[in-house]
């Protein structure tokens, strides 16, 4: 198994700066556990925006502007390819939605 892992720090068009943190294990091309994280990075602190990951024993989302979690139903794999597609194309608006909600 290998453990692998990266992170994206992105000056958003808001003017905020946004944190994307992606983690995965895979064994023999099949990813076992996982986690992608969007964080905002403001005074000084790091605050969650969304997670999706397989701790608890089971693939669930949190939605923080929500305060909702979401278990899923998906293969793994399938997952995390699109939900590291759909972070990249939402993570912005995330931002803006939770800041309108707090």
């Amino acid at each position: 198994m290998s453990e692998e892992s990266y992170t994206l720090v992105i000056d958003t068009s808001s003017g905020e700066v946004a944190r994307l943190d992606f983690r995965w294990i895979a064994d023999k091309g099949k990813i076992m556990d996982f986690s992608i994280n969007v964080k905002l990075l403001e005074d000084e602190k790091s605050i969650d925006i969304y997670r999706i990951d397989t701790k608890h024993g089971y693939l669930h989302e949190h939605k923080f502007w929500r305060f909702q979690v979401n278990k899923l139903h998906m293969d793994y794999n399938k997952a995390f390819i699109e939900k590291k597609a759909e972070v990249m194309e939402n993570y912005e608006r995330w931002i803006l939605e939770f800041k309108k909600h707090r």
